[in-house]
């Protein structure tokens, strides 16, 4: 409950916070250099003791397909010194569609190896784009911006019985025709089919109807005029008799438009004697774009030729004078040529320029003819919050130097500050690691065979050649379907630039390839271009803004309120919150706002039972739950559109894997398939029995492993739950309609948690044709449940009393790898088809650094990359890849 604070930071903190936020807001206006260092260092003492936390996963391959796991383990360190010492012991962390639509929200608890987990990813789901969001709960008191988000591509071999294809035709120069075909895995067309379609544009459906396929298995949709930039989608769906099937097509960018955005070192353009301008083009679909031009002035004087050096990104430099204005003509790679105005030059202000060459930061300092010199003027430099450099600057030498080493690794903010404590100009310059730890991986052997035992001695010393301690996570996959991303965003790359910035790094994973002084030039070209970082500092004078609205989640608990008769607060209250199959029994009473909160602990599908009474009994009382707010998906960087070819041979491997380890066949066609014993007579329902239904009844329900019938029908084939408690089929948008008994209830899946499965006669799900006799409510389909003889739907709870099914923790989940230690282990004929070899969330280093691991090598021969993520327990990040058996 965000009003209250039983697991925020503790009371001494947050006096400390107070008084530190009065020391600094009862500081005058115009103070002296001594009070004015002093004023500077309490604001970022404050900063310091605020807790702050970043989230990182590292996950054990880059892409994964249909039915395997996405193994992770999550970092949760401190934002400024990137220690693994942070209070929170729960982490959210969400599997989210390209359509941002929660796919699965699992919630983390910290145990002995920290946080970790997988996703299990059904069979069903679709290929495509996806991302992975993580925040912990105190994190939500910051941007989204600056949640962990990862994309990721998932392929579907599994669930491919139906395979489309889209194409696009140009009609003219701004209309085209999409051709959408349908066929088998065998290649056989789908003819004379009949397929809704919908175009939607920005979330709003522009277009919808149905069209048949041709002879070829095709149908045309004629799209609109494509020339703003906008995100669109069509999706398609069989309205067949026989089969199932639906699909949803991203459309890429059909514009070669492309934008420049300028950014004038320091801040704003000044009337000095030189400035650097520096420049980001990207194109409509978010990504780079490679440009030269010309500058010209306002009497169209060629001035400069530039050109973008990395990612779209370059610098040129500008003698801005007063009464001129400027504008470039580019040119893209495409040979589009268009005409931007730079930013309008301006008469007053200071500015603070740097050059960052090898180990040495330079610094000028420059004012516009009009500006006079302030009384007092501050250098300052801090990273990630941590003040780094507090320097009076002179007037008389606005200049001067110093060594990159006075810093710690990552983004340091430089700022001029005033006599007020006003930020007049700010820069940021990219530290790199000099001092990585050094890491030695030996395998036993030269190379391996299949099945063959693998030990690998791991040592690892920081430069001083100590032995380091810390949290560290390690993944090896078979480079012969699996090979690591060098480009992609990593645990050092997320830490130390990523998670910092808003706005989408490109190839972060580039910039920690190599340190040679091309890679350091565009890493200040990233620095000169991205000018949000997570902290925003107008004026170190004032207290700096705090939002604490989310408390840290150090224990579980369930929060609300109680309303009496005519909505007025109960007082001293007793609540009751018991889940009985869970053992769970918690008492409390109500605060003098009719508020209370209970702590407990559960996992997650555990439904409780609330009830509430007034001081003196009364049972006429409203339950208000605090239910969590969990913030709109959004991804950070934008999709690429191009097709996944690299993962084919993957998918097929993933597949057969898949198929090895007993899983179910996926097929479209619209079924019936029962299991267990016939129905008394009278026990059918009159909804079920046709070719569309799934049906579960007799033995195999009751050993369904669900408790209630909602974790029942959330493991039926093609159900998937978002947002807690929404029941989606085949990822309809709608939701489907429930039937109980032949009695009809809509949006009312609450019902659901309140039947045990032991009191269900059959459980069903109604697809397409079969859902029609419902109407236009089946159209999402129907789950239906039948329930034993003797067996009464429960009454809906009376006033005082409520059920609630919060999100609580998933079960950890253990990696396996085989063993082949004896002769008929190793010959067993059972396929080994692992691309991930082996996965360790908590590689465990001994007092001399060092660690042994084992494993087994799978059926491949190929060679295997190991990738190695953590933190020291002084913060350093650390991050290891290395390929054995060449």
């Amino acid at each position: 409950m965000k009003s209250k604070t039983t697991f925020s930071i503790n009371q001494s903190s947050m006096a400390f916070l107070i008084g530190m936020l009065l020391c600094i807001s009862s500081a005058p206006v115009t103070v002296s250099a001594q009070n004015m260092q002093d004023t500077i260092i309490a604001h970022f003492n404050l900063l310091e003791k605020v807790p702050q936390e970043k989230l990182y996963l590292h996950l054990d391959k880059p892409f994964y397909g249909a039915g395997e796991k996405i193994w992770f383990k999550g970092y949760l360190v401190n934002a400024v010194t990137h220690q693994d010492n942070t209070q929170s012991n729960f982490i959210i962390t969400e599997l989210v569609n390209r359509s941002d639509s929660i796919i699965e929200r699992r919630k983390i608890r910290r145990d002995s190896l920290g946080f970790h987990n997988a996703f299990s990813l059904p069979p069903t789901l679709p290929a495509g784009d996806y991302y992975l969001r993580g925040y912990s709960n105190w994190m939500l008191n910051q941007e989204p911006e600056f949640f962990y988000s990862h994309n990721l591509k998932i392929g579907n071999s599994i669930d491919n019985t139906i395979v489309s294809t889209i194409e696009y035709q140009q009609e003219d120069e701004t209309h085209y025709t999409a051709k959408i075909k349908f066929t088998s895995n065998t290649q056989e067309t789908f003819n004379n089919t009949t397929i809704r379609y919908r175009y939607i544009e920005n979330g709003k459906v522009e277009d919808k109807g149905k069209r048949k396929t041709d002879e070829h298995g095709l149908i045309s949709i004629s799209l609109p005029d494509l020339k703003p930039a906008a995100t669109r989608q069509i999706i398609v769906e069989f309205d067949d008799p026989q089969y199932i099937y639906k699909k949803t097509f991203y459309l890429p960018s059909f514009t070669k438009d492309f934008d420049i955005k300028f950014f004038p070192e320091g801040g704003a353009l000044l009337a000095v004697p030189h400035q650097n301008i520096a420049f980001k083009a990207q194109g409509a679909d978010g990504l780079s774009k490679e440009i030269e031009g010309f500058l010209f002035n306002s009497q169209g004087d060629t001035l400069t030729v530039f050109r973008s050096e990395h990612d779209g990104m370059g610098v040129f430099t500008l003698n801005p004078s007063d009464g001129n204005s400027y504008y470039v003509i580019a040119k893209s790679d495409d040979g589009i040529s268009k005409r931007f105005n730079l930013p309008a030059v301006e008469q007053q202000g200071i500015t603070l320029s740097m050059t960052h060459y090898k180990k040495e930061i330079r610094y000028e300092i420059q004012k516009t003819s009009t500006t006079e010199w302030p009384e007092r003027l501050f250098l300052i430099a801090h990273t990630r919050g941590k003040l780094a450099i507090l320097q009076p600057i002179n007037a008389s030498k606005p200049f001067g130097r110093m060594n990159d080493s006075l810093f710690h690794a990552g983004i340091t903010h430089f700022m001029l500050i005033d006599q007020q404590g006003n930020a007049l100009s700010e820069r940021l310059a990219f530290i790199p690691d000099r001092n990585p730890h050094q890491w030695q991986i030996l395998p036993d052997k030269p190379t391996y065979g299949k099945r063959e035992k693998v030990s690998l001695q791991i040592a690892a010393k920081d430069h001083n050649g100590s032995p380091i301690e810390g949290s560290f996570s390690i993944s090896i996959t078979d480079r012969r379907s699996i090979r690591p991303d060098s480009l992609a965003d990593n645990m050092v790359s997320n830490l130390l630039l990523t998670s910092d910035l808003k706005g989408y790094v490109e190839n972060p994973g580039y910039y920690f390839l190599r340190q040679d002084l091309r890679t350091l030039r565009t890493l200040d070209f990233l620095m000169m271009t991205h000018g949000w970082c997570r902290h925003h500092i107008k004026n170190v004078v004032t207290p700096p803004s705090l939002n604490l609205a989310n408390y840290i989640e150090k224990g579980q608990t369930i929060s609300g309120r109680i309303k009496g008769f005519f909505g007025g607060n109960v007082k001293k209250g007793p609540i009751c919150v018991l889940a009985p199959k869970q053992k769970i029994v918690a008492t409390t009473t109500t605060d003098e706002k009719g508020e209370f909160i209970v702590n407990t602990s559960f996992k997650d599908s555990t439904t409780f039972l609330v009830q509430a009474r007034t001081k003196r009994g009364f049972a006429g009382v409203d339950i208000e739950i605090d239910t969590p707010k969990y913030p709109a998906a959004s991804p950070k960087s934008p999709f690429r559109n191009e097709a996944a070819t690299f993962m084919e041979d993957y998918l097929l491997n993933t597949r057969d894997q898949y198929y090895m380890e007993g899983g179910m066949r996926v097929y479209n066609l619209k079924e019936v398939l029962v299991t267990g014993s016939r129905k008394k007579p009278g026990s059918e329902s009159i909804y079920t029995g046709g070719i569309n239904t799934y049906t579960i009844e007799g033995d195999k329900l009751e050993n369904y492993g669900a408790q209630t019938a909602f974790d029942a029908v959330s493991r039926l084939p093609g159900v998937s739950v978002t947002n807690g408690n929404e029941i989606h089929i085949r990822n309809n948008p709608e939701q489907p309609v429930i039937v109980i008994d032949d009695v009809v209830y809509e949006d009312d899946n609450d019902i659901l948690t309140m039947i045990q499965t032991g009191d269900m006669s059959s459980l069903s799900l109604l697809r397409g044709a079969d859902a029609a006799i419902l109407g236009s409510r089946g159209a999402a389909g129907a789950i239906v449940i039948t329930l034993k003889e003797g067996k009464d739907l429960p009454a809906r709870p009376a006033r005082g009393i409520i059920t609630y099914t919060p999100l609580g923790y998933s079960d950890s989940v253990e990696f396996y790898q085989p063993t082949y230690d004896t002769p008929e282990k190793k010959n067993a004929q059972r396929s080994d088809l692992r691309s991930t070899i082996y996965w360790n969330p908590a590689l465990q280093l001994n007092a001399e650094g060092k660690a042994t691991i084992e494993y087994y090598t799978p059926d491949s021969t190929a060679p295997e990359d190991i990738t190695i993520e953590g933190v020291d327990k002084n913060g350093k990040v650390c991050r290891i890849v290395q390929t054995i058996n060449n």
